[in-house]
């Protein structure tokens, strides 16, 4: 349960934390396949020009507001205005398009933009 909740804590930016998941596989090697995914998303990232180490990462993101996410989620800030929550969320459903499908799974990812704060953090 300590792993979970140190997990769950880590707040860095993505560079940072591929490396702490990385240290957290020595006592739960079950985290090796999830970490290498992690990784490959970072390499992804990088790929198309997006440097990780200025992209946050929060191990508890989502897990309360986002349930219906079973994978990677996402949500946009407006760094000028921290007093807002997310202008923007989403993340991969790939369960719910499995559970909803009778069993045929199609990969998906799904997000809101709220317009309500776009125009906020405009004005």
């Amino acid at each position: 349960m300590d792993l979970l909740d140190d997990i769950l804590a880590l707040r860095e930016t993505m560079d940072n934390v591929a490396r702490r998941l990385a240290d957290f596989t020595v006592d739960m090697p079950a985290l090796g396949p999830a970490v290498a995914r992690f990784e490959a998303r970072m390499a992804a990232l990088a790929a198309r020009g997006i440097d990780p180490s200025t992209l946050q990462f929060e191990g508890a993101f989502g897990r309360t507001s986002m349930e219906y996410y079973d994978g990677f989620v996402f949500g946009f800030t407006a760094p000028a205005r921290p007093d807002l929550p997310p202008v923007a969320t989403g993340g991969r459903y790939d369960a719910l398009t499995r559970l909803l499908g009778r069993g045929r799974s199609i990969p998906a990812v799904g997000g809101v933009v709220r317009p309500d704060l776009l125009l906020e953090v405009a004005s």
